[in-house]
């Protein structure tokens, strides 16, 4: 789960040039050392260390802070405050505070920043720590979230002698859903928020873990041929052959057009289990009524990126879906570490599943809350990859329209962005470098609303490969003519006319 948390860090936040200022930086009013000293409630201070500057690291103090029972919090005070506060979040099932180191350009851009453990301790990544743990399970939902920004504005104000003029909070996947629900539950304390990925429907995620974690795979070398069999089918669908799927709504490929022929079993074809397996996840998961439960993956390579085929060790090993879908149940649900996920009935077990997930610990945001969030005049920034295997972009579309939906004319504060080829918080083939900070931080202070970003695919030392316009959905990069490699060589085409007026040309 490292390697995931490290991509969401990198590529959610999409790191950027600095940005350009309009007021000087705020100096300390107190001396670093002197914070570990301060008494808040239920919050023990463990350390408060004078960073000198390192590389790309700017000087600046680093606290580090428990707030009861264990939500481990570092705050990173710069040397030259810009008035601005950015909490970052997690990923999985948190366990950890994410490396800070990796967000050091925010640092060096005045920004504070903030990031918890997610309210329990489990350094591997897993869930075991929440077993029968209804505060931590609370705190992971949401609670560690209203506690962090809480604690580090209070020590924000300590060390500047004033509060910050604005805050955000970005993160992807389960950091992802926590943007959302710092918007809907701590909305007061929040200028803006980012969410990539976010797992926002928790019930219906879990239902479709658990579904996918119970199939037999395709092999990695047959998900890798079945993937290039349909770039090759839907690759020119965006006026460009550039080895991504740039309009994936135009996409008609059918794994069944690579059925094995009798006595044959190669890594060119599938067999029908292995059929049934990949339309199964690219499938809709519904109730007996038809009610939609979770929206099916995008079309990704299942064989690469955070997936729910993902397999989580040696051969053998427990897939990515059933590690999340039984972690859930075995230790949120149900409190029973021996649960079987094969018994999960979707039909008849649903029920159970949102009384404890929504109605016992309020995992997930509500539609109302974020439309009042909007309401209020803050702002939000949606992106989703489309070629996410391990969570549906599909499902962030459905639950963003409805939220617009609620939201009136002040859906218009709020901006949903699906980069074509990106998979799980980052990776794949498509541009997955973008700006999203510095475009929210443009809309809440200086009321630049943003339309159509840049995205960029960078290499190792991050030279920029090749660019293409971040689109709002429902619109996607349709290549017009020039240099394929240019931003200017493509426009952004609507994919969906009757889509509501969330897209804005």
């Amino acid at each position: 789960m490292e390697l995931n948390r490290t991509l969401v860090t990198i590529l959610a936040l999409a790191i950027s040039p600095s940005l350009a200022e309009a007021r000087d930086g705020r100096l300390p009013a107190t001396s670093c050392a002197s914070l570990a000293q301060i008494r808040l409630p239920h919050t023990v201070i463990t350390s408060a260390t004078l960073v000198e500057p390192d590389g790309p690291n700017p000087g600046h103090c680093r606290v580090l802070a428990t707030v009861a029972p264990e939500t481990d919090i570092e705050v990173r005070l710069p040397n030259e405050w810009r008035e601005r506060l950015l909490q970052l979040g997690g990923s999985g099932f948190d366990g950890t505070i994410p490396n800070l180191n990796l967000n050091a350009v925010h640092l060096m851009q005045g920004f504070a920043l903030a990031a918890s453990n997610g309210g329990h301790r489990d350094s591997t990544g897993g869930p075991t720590r929440l077993l029968k743990q209804p505060t931590l399970i609370e705190d992971f939902a949401h609670a560690a979230i209203g506690k962090t920004v809480r604690f580090a504005k209070a020590l924000i104000e300590a060390y500047y002698g004033d509060r910050p003029r604005y805050t955000y909070f970005a993160g992807c996947s389960n950091g992802g859903r926590g943007a959302l629900n710092a918007a809907a539950k701590y909305g007061d304390e929040y200028d803006g928020v980012i969410a990539g990925a976010p797992s926002r429907n928790v019930a219906g995620l879990i239902s479709g873990w658990t579904r996918a974690g119970l199939l037999t795979p395709p092999s990695p070398a047959k998900l890798a041929s079945m993937y290039r069999a349909q770039v090759t089918l839907c690759d020119a669908d965006d006026g460009l052959v550039d080895g991504i799927i740039g309009n994936p709504d135009a996409c008609r490929f059918e794994p069944a057009s690579m059925r094995c022929q009798a006595g044959v079993d190669d890594a060119s074809c599938l067999t029908d289990a292995e059929i049934l397996a990949v339309n199964t996840i690219r499938s809709d998961l519904e109730l007996a009524n038809g009610r939609t439960v979770y929206s099916r993956l995008g079309l990704g390579n299942p064989s690469r990126g955070f997936g729910v085929f993902m397999p989580l060790g040696p051969p053998g090993s427990p897939t990515a879906g059933l590690f999340l879908g039984a972690g859930h149940l075995q230790y949120i649900v149900y409190g029973d570490p021996a649960y079987d996920p094969s018994t999960y009935d979707v039909n008849s077990d649903l029920r159970h599943v949102t009384n404890v997930i929504e109605g016992v610990y309020d995992f997930s945001a509500d539609t109302m809350p974020l439309a009042r969030y909007l309401r209020s005049g803050r702002k939000m920034i949606v992106w989703h990859g489309t070629e996410d295997t391990a969570l549906s972009h599909l499902d962030t579309v459905r639950t963003f329209d409805r939220m617009i939906g609620r939201s009136g004319t002040a859906a218009a504060n709020a901006r949903l962005y699906t980069p074509p080829g990106v998979q799980h918080c980052g990776g794949g083939p498509g541009a997955d470098s973008f700006d999203l900070i510095g475009a929210l931080r443009e809309w809440v202070e200086d009321g630049r609303a943003p339309r159509t970003l840049t995205a960029s695919k960078l290499d190792r030392a991050g030279n920029v490969l090749f660019g293409r316009p971040l689109c709002e959905y429902p619109a996607y990069p349709r290549y017009v003519g020039g240099d394929p490699n240019d931003v200017a060589a493509f426009r952004c085409v609507n994919a969906r006319p009757d889509h509501p007026a969330s897209f804005r040309r």
